[in-house]
């Protein structure tokens, strides 16, 4: 860890029990145990506060008065207060971290902390607004992950809607091409017959599309991933460096990270499925931890990866031990195996860990609030437990 011995000890007020998890993975995983989420408020150094939550406003008031410690502000809407930083939500990991390192800042020079401020009135249609903000963001959720209840593997009727057949959409199509560039290693790759141009450069982990793709309103590329492809009508060709800087300059296409790209697409074509072929019951071994940073970050992600890297599992099993919808293990599956990121294994068998460990990395802390707190602190409590 970076400039200090022991790690920044940080309170959260109105994190759920999921949020909570994912802070306490992500600090022992991206940011390397350079902060620890503690209970007492007495004794910690920063804060993280959701101020969505019911009375949020208010018992924001009394914790500013009171604990003018340098605050992370989690929120749907901007909130701009000073002495604070603020990270929207849904939290995006590489957006979470720098903030924390901004944190970090104010920790170690804890006097650039001044004119503590509390924020403005909400306006009058704010519960409205939020409302619309979670309704777009369970949307989006759904649309990544899907709806379907949990299956019984034992059910064929049920079983067969488990899953899908990624040869038949964009995404077989990005599959082979990722196959044909990794065996000829060839510099770009011309894919036609889709519904626009896009031209692959995996080896500089590249893709150009048309600059409408690249923008944040993403509807026209979701719908291409739904529709299946005619297989007839698809085809490759190889371009050197300089036909791919003519190509891209005449057709005005723009470039992106293709595994953001592909990992977005393979979630919208999964929809919470699984290819097919995929083997529930075998175990799924993850290498290292994926690019969070760079990635969408589907609910129980990080849960997952833990598990995964710690004590491979079964799909099936990885849903039961997590105790986590199955459409969340499947959908971040299918991402993490079309972007070959993952593997299974089937000599490995998965084994249970010494009692408590699995708790102690995956599940979040059971410690208890000091019950001595004052009244204030009973009251932030109620956020806290939420």
């Amino acid at each position: 860890m970076e400039n200090h011995k022991k790690p920044i000890s940080i309170v959260v007020f109105g994190i759920n029990k999921q949020t909570r998890s994912i802070l306490e993975l992500i600090f022992r995983g991206p940011c390397k145990g350079s902060y620890i989420l503690i209970e007492d408020i007495q004794v910690a150094q920063a804060c993280i506060f959701d101020i969505d939550n019911i009375d949020g406003l208010k018992l924001w008031k009394k914790y500013r008065i009171h604990y003018p410690l340098p605050t992370l502000i989690l929120s749907l809407e901007k909130q701009d207060v000073a002495g604070t930083l603020y990270v929207k939500k849904p939290i995006e990991i590489d957006a979470l971290i720098k903030g924390l390192d901004k944190i970090k800042q104010l920790v170690e020079t804890p006097k650039r902390i001044h004119n503590i401020s509390t924020p403005s009135q909400a306006p009058k249609d704010a519960k409205l607004a939020i409302e619309i903000a979670m309704e777009r963001e369970e949307e989006s959720l759904h649309q990544f992950c899907g709806v379907h209840d949990d299956i019984n593997p034992a059910n064929p009727s049920e079983l067969k809607h488990v899953y899908y057949d990624p040869s038949q959409y964009m995404q077989g199509f990005c599959e082979k091409a990722i196959d044909v560039s990794i065996q000829t290693k060839n510099k770009g790759i011309l894919l036609e017959g889709l519904y626009t141009p896009m031209l692959l450069r995996y080896q500089k982990n590249q893709m150009f599309c048309d600059c409408s793709f690249t923008k944040k309103s993403t509807d026209l590329l979701r719908t291409m991933t739904l529709l299946p492809v005619s297989k007839s009508a698809l085809r490759m060709t190889f371009l050197n460096d300089r036909e791919i800087e003519n190509y891209v300059a005449l057709n005005q296409l723009e470039a992106q990270a293709f595994d953001n790209f592909f990992w977005q697409l393979s979630l919208w074509t999964s929809h919470g499925r699984i290819p097919k072929g995929i083997d529930l019951n075998k175990v799924v071994v993850l290498p290292k931890w994926p690019n969070f940073t760079r990635l969408i970050v589907t609910p129980y992600a990080l849960k997952i990866s833990a598990l995964w890297m710690e004590n491979p599992h079964s799909l099936l099993d990885t849903a039961k031990v997590l105790d986590i919808p199955q459409r969340y293990v499947f959908a971040f599956f299918s991402a993490a195996y079309a972007n070959r990121l993952i593997f299974l294994d089937r000599r490995i068998k998965q084994h249970k860990l010494p009692k408590g460990v699995v708790e102690r990395r995956i599940k979040r802390s059971t410690t208890k609030p000091n019950p001595h707190r004052g009244l204030l602190q009973r009251l932030l409590g109620r956020l806290h437990r939420r």
